[in-house]
Order: structure tokens, then sequence, then C-alpha cells
């Protein structure tokens, strides 16, 4: 195993899928796993099209994970969560 991902429903609005946790070992960090499996993630989601958009939360400081989000496609909607002040919430559509 090299990562962990966890999508969970958000029926709230916007309704969307919730990609909350996507993580890649330190080991293979660097090496397109993680881009490979991002690709992966929302190819089987968009398959499933249950909602018409992926909402993910990432720190503003996190360069690498910024860097591959945008790579598949994920923009900044420039909502600010008042819980988390630090995170930029980037979005992906269908």
């Amino acid at each position: 195993m090299i990562g962990v991902a966890l999508v969970k429903d958000l029926d709230e609005e916007p309704a969307c899928y919730d990609l909350q946790q996507f993580m890649i070992d330190a080991r293979f960090q660097g090496k397109g796993f993680g881009t490979a499996a991002l690709r992966m993630i929302m190819s089987e989601l968009e398959k499933e099209r249950k909602y018409d958009c992926v909402e993910v939360c990432v720190k503003k400081n996190d360069a690498a994970a910024l860097r591959v989000y945008e790579k598949a496609g994920f923009v900044d909607t420039g909502y600010i969560d008042e819980e988390a002040p630090d995170c930029l919430n980037l979005m992906y559509s269908f």
C-alpha cells in the first residue's frame, strides 16, 4: 500500500463528492503515484456521477499537494471555511 483516500458524499450545498483524505506515504511521494491515483479516483467518481463535482480542502502552504490537484483540473473556489482559514477550497467539475 502506498496511500489512502477517503471520499464522502456531501449532500449540503454545493452537493458534491468530498475528498476528505488523500495521502501518499512519504517514501512514494514525488514519483507520480499521487497524480496517477487522483486521476483514477476522479475517473471512478465520474463514472458513478452521483454529483457533478468534487471538493477538497488543502492547506495553503502545501505547494506539492496544490500542484497535484491543479494538474488534475481542480480550481480554487475562493471560499474560506471559518473552521479552516489556512486552507483553500478546491473544486473539480465533471
